[in-house]
């Protein structure tokens, strides 16, 4: 339970830009919440004005929203607006991008879409390319929303209409702005009152930005209040998780017990490379269950996506007497979101089998540029760019991408002499199935990155839109458009969804969430620590290792090679 003290009696008092500083479970989102409730019963926001929350992460904010019912009179809630960055910073592109383009109608380019498009091109690059594409064709990557918002935002009299409407701004992980975001906060905080929530230790995002001088950067810019809620613990009180995750950082974790941090050192079962992790998701359902814990939570946290995928197959398996266990995975959308696109085009009708043998090609040249979140391998390029080339010459060379060539025309050939159903999952399925037996591994890719669309969560929204097509056409006459929709969706997305059951992520990802337990796995070939690692690498691993060991509420367990352990454990 929190308790208001004197340094959160300060915080709620203070009337200037904040920064509230605290580790995971000390109480900054709770006491934030509270501020923005005292404001707005305190009727000083006029009617059109409201207390605007912003975080990074979707899932951050759904349990933000769930919090807020709980410490927020109903009518103060009215007065509190809860978004993301990206959910922030397109509102405002859409009411004034045209001011940044010479394009009046924007579209909208999805991260795998852009992944595709900008594989190619060098990494110093891709913003150039970036800003060419929006500033001239009106197409907009979402790595755009903060800089394109930072030039409408320099605008004085646009900033103060913003700063009109939300005279407070509550910045969450603040640590972890990138340079735009941080652009965006002060030209906003000229106006309005900016309180950050920051955690130094919880700086995990310097891959896309975030910088070790920002938290002295918003002391100088706003000569603001600072309160340190040091490391209290709210979130997994009555155990050493949060004593742990801190000692991390300067090594002292070693050769030290802790209370319900648990350190498992597993040997490696050739018939069952998992059975240590079967065994530990198992106990910890026993125990949730025992302790008559209600819509428990556990997470399996790893180290990359292609792990979480061989773990969620692993537990999807039943092994000997040890049934499959249910559970979801996050994964990254890349890849099924691409492969998704190929089989909505193919789900369309056909004007002729070379019109459809070269938008198909095109599908698959996308799909393979960017369904490794545009971090392509060289072969990848090299194949991409022969591709293009056979798309425009229809000349290819070379045993393998002739027979790739030949494999593309009969999957063309036997989806003509598909008859659909009309009914979308069975009529996905009969799409999804020609490329299941290709013996090329560029399309074999297709049919296996579509098996995971279903954990993008939008089967049923698909299905809806789809069965619409049918009903009103008699085909899926613009599949594709109704693919691409729904995956943007998701972006946007603010659904309320409830963390209950067992779910499979990367530690990143993990940022911002809270489960009753948290299982740590390290895979032998894909170690937390690699054998390579430098100091920078080492101090990024401790960073990241701390989030994920203090997103438990009741205990963590970490699973580590007995034949070679965590160097940090």
């Amino acid at each position: 339970m929190l308790q208001i003290d004197e340094k959160r009696r300060s915080i709620l008092a203070t009337t200037g830009h904040l920064l509230v500083e605290g580790g995971p479970g000390s109480g900054k989102t709770t006491i934030s919440l509270l501020k923005a409730g005292e404001l707005a019963l305190a009727k000083t926001l006029l009617p059109s004005q409201k207390v605007l929350f912003l975080s990074f992460a979707r899932a951050t904010i759904s349990r933000i929203i769930e919090h807020a019912g709980t410490l927020i009179e109903k009518e103060a809630i009215k007065s509190l607006e809860i978004n993301t960055y990206h959910g922030f910073t397109w509102e405002l592109i859409k009411s004034y991008g045209y001011l940044a383009s010479q394009q009046r109608c924007l579209t909208l380019v999805t991260p795998p879409e852009a992944a595709a498009l900008s594989a190619h091109i060098t990494e110093d690059k891709k913003r150039e390319f970036e800003v060419a594409l929006f500033k001239e064709h009106g197409r907009l990557c979402f790595d755009l929303f903060a800089p394109i918002a930072g030039e409408i935002l320099a605008s004085e009299k646009i900033a103060s209409l913003v700063s009109n409407k939300y005279p407070l701004i509550i910045v969450d992980e603040f640590q972890d702005t990138n340079i735009d975001e941080w652009n965006i906060i002060k030209l906003i905080g000229k106006q309005s009152t900016i309180v950050a929530l920051a955690d130094p230790r919880q700086r995990i995002y310097d891959f896309r930005g975030s910088s070790i001088t920002r938290i002295p950067e918003f002391i100088s810019e706003f000569s603001c209040t600072k309160v340190d809620l040091g490391y209290e613990n709210f979130r997994s009180g009555g155990t050493d998780i949060a004593q742990f995750g801190d000692d991390l950082l300067t090594g002292r974790n070693k050769n030290t017990t802790y209370n319900k941090v648990i350190i498992n050192k597993y040997s490696k079962n050739w018939q069952d490379s998992y059975a240590a992790l079967r065994y530990e998701v198992l106990r910890s359902i026993d125990r949730l269950k025992k302790g008559n814990v209600k819509n428990w939570s556990i997470a399996i946290l790893v180290k990359s996506g292609r792990v979480s995928l061989a773990v969620s197959r692993a537990l999807s398996t039943r092994v000997g007497g040890i049934p499959a266990i249910s559970h979801e995975v996050l994964i990254d959308p890349s890849g099924p979101s691409l492969a998704a696109k190929v089989i909505a085009f193919l789900l369309e009708p056909i004007a002729s089998t070379e019109s459809c043998r070269k938008s198909l090609l095109l599908g698959i040249i996308q799909h393979l540029r960017g369904r490794k979140n545009g971090k392509p391998s060289q072969a990848d390029l090299t194949l991409a760019t022969a591709l293009e080339k056979y798309h425009s010459s229809g000349v290819i060379r070379g045993s393998t991408r002739v027979q790739l060539a030949g494999e593309l025309l009969e999957v063309v050939e036997k989806r003509q002499l598909i008859n659909f159903t009309g009914t979308p999952a069975d009529d996905w399925l009969l799409i999804r199935k020609l490329f299941e037996n290709c013996s090329n591994p560029t399309l074999k890719n297709i049919f296996e990155d579509a098996l995971y669309v279903r954990l993008l969560n939008k089967g049923a929204l698909l299905n809806e839109s789809l069965s619409e097509r049918w009903r009103n056409n008699g085909s899926y006459q613009g599949a594709s458009g109704v693919i691409e929709s729904a995956l943007l969706q998701e972006h946007f997305s603010m659904s309320n969804r409830k963390w209950n059951g067992i779910f499979i992520m990367t530690i990143h990802k993990s940022k911002g969430k809270e489960f009753d337990e948290v299982i740590i796995w390290e895979d032998e070939f894909k170690r937390l620590v690699p054998n390579n690692a430098n100091e920078t690498d080492i101090d990024r691993t401790k960073l990241a290792l701390r989030v994920a060991v203090t997103r438990a509420k009741r205990q963590t367990t970490i699973l580590t090679p007995i034949s070679d352990p965590c160097v940090l454990l």
